[in-house]
């Protein structure tokens, strides 16, 4: 699939993330053509700091031998903050594909430098 298709599983989680009162972003995980793992961000739902949609994609994926993260990209509606940044970074993904980064421009640049 393209990267426009795969983008479609992160815009629908947003769009989850919304419909339950929470902020709308969403992220997928994708292996080798094949959508392993999707999250919204939940931070509104859960009370919660760390609850971010790529963080819970990471999550839903489950444990994952180190070689599946290195061949994944990770799609997001929004540029990823600092800490979603280091957990990119932390499991080797080594593409991120960004829907918007005008509202919030987040650790890009250190994700370029990897």
């Amino acid at each position: 699939m393209s990267d426009q298709e795969n983008y479609q599983f992160a815009l629908a989680e947003a769009k989850k993330g919304r419909a339950a009162g929470g902020i709308p972003i969403g992220g997928a995980l994708v292996v080798d053509g094949k959508v392993i793992a999707v999250g919204h961000n939940q931070r509104v739902q859960h009370g919660s700091a760390i609850h971010h949609a790529e963080m819970n994609c990471l999550e839903n994926a489950g444990r994952l031998p180190a070689t599946v993260y290195q061949r994944a990209t990770m799609y997001t509606t929004l540029s990823p903050c600092d800490m979603c940044t280091g957990a990119i970074l932390l499991y080797k993904i080594p593409r991120v594909v960004i829907g918007e980064n005008r509202t919030f421009l987040g650790g890009e640049e250190l994700l370029k430098s990897r």
